[in-house]
């Protein structure tokens, strides 16, 4: 606090007049709204961006957002003890941000890996380094798929956009009003983790039926001719039936992928609705 008061001094003896401690606030909630929310987004944050790169797209976003925000808050500040919860209500609204979008990207990978998983090829794993983690063959090609698709639609802009405005909506210097309890908070953050299951299931169902029709034809064959050695067979047919359903279904994951991307970005209303005060 006395080297802020002191460079205001220093300002103000070169006839330049504004509140250094209120500047230096309101961009430290901003850029932490902005820098927490993209280390979960797929396509602002992902690790393999460095360090540096991700730093200058906040700050960039920063510059774009600070006048407006700064325009809109108070004079007075709030105390230290109330600065204290407003940066964990931007850590917390932050995290919320990010994971309505990086929730179905979870979702449409797990699809891949449990196509992979029922082809019996799920040891065939390769490094995806959006994530950061091992995946199977088409668990880093869902993924990739999606995050196509996520930026020809223009979501990202939509994202974006929902972002910038939540600073009028969600103003960084006010609590949420949190009367009704914690409860929609954590029903929310359920929806979410089901939306994950439903995803994984709804892109997996053409090739998870058309093995298991396999399955079937299989060991209908096994009791005609316990000679023939189904199990060995097994592993190239399921291994064809998998790659062609998969492509065939290319369509309707398109489809699916839209649907749950647009109502990622419909949740994004809930959780501003739910930190309005």
């Amino acid at each position: 606090m006395f080297a802020i008061s002191e460079s205001q001094k220093f300002l103000e003896n070169l006839n330049i007049h504004f509140d250094l401690f209120k500047y230096l606030v309101v961009g430290g909630l901003i850029f932490t709204r902005l820098f927490i929310m993209t280390m979960f987004v797929p396509f602002l944050g992902v690790k393999p961006i460095p360090g540096r790169v991700r730093i200058s797209v906040v700050m960039a976003l920063l510059l774009l957002v600070f006048s407006p925000v700064y325009a809109m808050t108070p004079d007075v500040m709030p105390p230290p003890g109330a600065m204290f919860l407003l940066f964990l209500k931007e850590i917390l609204f932050a995290i919320l941000l990010g994971l309505t979008i990086t929730m179905v990207f979870y979702g449409i990978q797990s699809a891949g890996n449990m196509i992979d998983n029922q082809r019996q090829l799920a040891n065939a794993r390769i490094f995806n380094p959006a994530l950061g983690s091992q995946s199977s063959l088409f668990g880093v090609f869902y993924y990739q798929f999606a995050l196509v698709i996520f930026l020809i639609m223009g979501y990202h802009f939509t994202f974006l956009k929902a972002v910038i405005r939540s600073f009028e909506t969600v103003p960084i210097l006010s609590l949420p009003d949190i009367q009704p309890g914690l409860d929609p908070l954590v029903g929310l953050i359920i929806n979410l983790s089901a939306d994950t299951l439903i995803i994984t299931l709804q892109l997996s169902a053409p090739v998870l039926v058309a093995i298991f029709i396999a399955d079937l034809i299989l060991g209908m064959t096994n009791r005609v001719a316990p000679m023939i050695n189904v199990f060995e067979m097994g592993f190239n047919i399921k291994g064809y039936i998998g790659n062609i359903m998969v492509w065939l279904s290319l369509p309707l994951v398109l489809m699916q992928m839209r649907y749950w991307f647009e109502k990622a970005l419909q949740t994004l209303d809930i959780v501003i609705r739910f930190f309005i005060k």
